[in-house]
């Protein structure tokens, strides 16, 4: 995944892709993974969304959300929580 893509495209569950904003990228090297932290293009909450980055057999990038109840997702959380800390991105 480009690093500094400012929007990616994720299928919701009925296959349609959906436009996602990126907030943040990063790398967790003692998981072994990419995540992106998004949020949705055309829509006005607040919500955000964790997502794995992985790649199919194809080579194509597959986003998967995050469940929020496993170890993954709480290590996910406190890195992001961490670097928007750290740039200053987040309002007090």
């Amino acid at each position: 995944m480009d690093k500094n893509a400012k929007y990616v495209y994720i299928p919701d569950e009925d296959g349609n892709d959906v436009k996602f904003e990126v907030i943040i990228y990063f790398e967790i090297e003692k998981l072994k993974g990419q995540y992106i932290v998004a949020t949705p293009a055309f829509d006005d909450s607040d919500e955000a969304y964790a997502f794995k980055i992985f790649k199919d057999e194809d080579g194509s990038e597959v986003f998967v959300a995050l469940e929020d109840d496993d170890d993954e997702f709480a290590m996910v959380l406190e890195t992001y929580d961490t670097l928007m800390n750290e740039d200053g991105l987040f309002e007090e």
